[in-house]
């Protein structure tokens, strides 16, 4: 995620030093594995591949814990750990492990179900950051494959883009292995055995991965059953068989796979369009008290949104602030939106009014801006030349200020039920919506939460000290026979010497009720 770095001096914005993704921060990893000399371009196709070991726990936000946790998965009658963390390996516990062996060893151990949902999403999302390096991105089971052999010249060579994507990856993820290889096959089976390579050249494909287990590539018990009475330990082994031999005692499919690695065979990738995603944040040297502070600081991250949406050809349909105190807890501001928005200065007047509302004694280290719901850019021919869209005006901005400085539930809209009973025949609905419209008597605009009752005095209607005089049209409802509010009433249009009113008879208990006024 692009890090903005500010200093509490807000009289010079050359006291703000922006790390975006145009020029990643590099800070110093442990090199990998390189060749004496790479090429600073490449033709053809370059494969880098990001393994995440610990992705089930990130998924589930639980890598900050001290405690020993595992993630297990339930396969058929049994629960197998999938992952876990450190703590939980300083015990003696090991993936693929049963639940109830596990928790033997370490009765204090935490266990999580996986979530499969949760985990894809972390992969979609870290997928969309790649974008930053190359289009060209494909998410394989639990691991990104990213084709970087178009990017080498744009970044300054293969050394200079690897170190770069190491950088932000570990700065992401717990523990990741980036591995560069010739071939998308090797690439992933590198990185998913911990293997650390830059490799550039298919000839040198053998000797990377001949050390390798076997079982790394075959990963049907079967399979390893044979592999183990043949004596195949290493995919050199396996690469020094005879390959009609091997196609006939293992399934021709096995000689295919190490073809694709080697690049003996055409191996295409189905690369993935991630949706458009904002997020970045600024982190204070010193905590900032007051929220007042933090408006220049809003301006910048509202001006990188713009230039985001303008570079993607987009609108915001959803924006919301985090902010962050000294405790790593999360203040969440939402900014609501009626229609899409890209201008950064109406933004920032929407983000204020939100703010408002929102009071904190906590020291603010990390202010975020997220916006993750987007909507195309229309298509307009009226001047080629202008930056930014013209404003539409759907009688919407003072909905959107009276949101954001209320709140959302103080302004709603009101839409029709298909519910004859007139306290049932409504309901909240977003701002804006249409539905239906009734085509029956008219109703009253006001009407009351609970009827009041209406006194009769000397054969008339009253209402306080004024008489009610009726019209002669009148409307029976009778309905909610199938619940446990039904009603059976005379509705009749009444006037007063100020008021027209609707009320209604009982038809159960005589009473007279007012329940509207026109």
């Amino acid at each position: 995620m692009p890090i903005i770095r500010a200093h509490q001096n807000l009289k010079s914005r050359s006291t703000l030093m922006t790390f975006g993704r145009s020029k990643p921060y590099l800070a110093k990893v442990p090199p990998a594995t390189l060749p004496d000399a790479l090429p600073s371009t490449v033709r053809g196709h370059l494969w880098l591949a990001i393994s995440f070991p610990f992705l089930p726990l990130e998924a589930l936000g639980q890598t900050g814990q001290q405690q020993p946790m595992a993630v297990y998965a339930r396969q058929g009658q049994m629960r197998k750990i999938v992952t876990l963390n450190h703590s939980a390996q300083r015990n003696g516990i090991q993936v693929g492990m049963t639940l109830a062996a596990a928790q033997t060893l370490n009765p204090a151990l935490h266990a999580i179900p996986r979530d499969i949902s949760a985990e894809s999403d972390r992969l979609q999302h870290l997928a969309a950051l790649t974008n930053s390096w190359t289009p060209a991105v494909s998410i394989i089971e639990d691991s990104l494959l990213l084709d970087i052999a178009g990017s080498t010249r744009l970044f300054g060579g293969v050394t200079q883009l690897l170190e770069q994507i190491r950088s932000w990856i570990t700065s992401e993820a717990l523990s990741p292995c980036v591995s560069v290889m010739p071939t998308p096959a090797s690439a992933i089976l590198c990185a998913r055995t911990g293997k650390s390579l830059c490799i550039t050249a298919k000839e040198h494909i053998h000797s990377a991965i001949r050390e390798l287990p076997a079982q790394a590539l075959v990963t049907d018990a079967k399979r390893q059953r044979a592999l183990n009475r043949f004596g195949i330990n290493t995919l050199g082994d396996l690469l020094r068989l005879p390959r009609d031999g091997l196609a006939r005692r293992l399934g021709p499919d096995l000689v295919q796979q190490l073809d694709k690695l080697l690049g003996r065979q055409p191996d295409p990738q189905n690369t993935i369009t991630p949706l458009p995603t904002f997020r970045q944040r600024i982190v204070f040297d010193i905590g900032i008290a007051n929220t007042e502070q933090l408006a220049p600081f809003m301006e910048v991250l509202l001006g990188k949104l713009q230039a985001h949406l303008t570079q993607n050809h987009i609108l915001a349909e959803q924006l919301e602030w985090h902010l962050v105190n000294e405790s790593d807890l999360s203040h969440r501001i939402p900014v609501y939106l009626t229609h899409p928005h890209r201008d950064a200065i109406g933004l920032m007047k929407l983000s204020q009014l939100a703010f408002e509302k929102f009071k904190t004694k906590d020291v603010i280290t990390h202010l975020v801006l997220k916006a993750n719901r987007f909507a195309p850019l229309p298509s307009s021919s009226e001047d080629i030349f202008s930056i930014l869209p013209k404003a539409a005006d759907h009688g919407t901005s003072l909905i959107e200020r009276l949101q954001n400085r209320l709140g959302r539930r103080a302004v709603q809209g009101l839409c029709i039920q298909p519910d004859h009973r007139p306290e049932k025949a409504w309901s909240h609905c977003k701002v804006g919506e249409t539905g239906a419209l009734s085509h029956g008597a008219p109703r009253p605009l006001w009407l009351l939460e609970t009827p009041r009752s209406v006194r009769v005095l000397q054969g008339r209607l009253a209402l306080g000290d004024q008489s009610l005089l009726l019209q002669r049209q009148r409307e029976r409802i009778c309905s909610g026979w199938w619940d446990s509010q039904p009603i059976r009433r005379d509705y009749y249009y009444a006037k007063t010497a100020a008021l027209k009113t609707w009320v209604f008879r009982d038809l159960d208990s005589g009473n007279w009720c007012l329940h509207g006024i026109f």
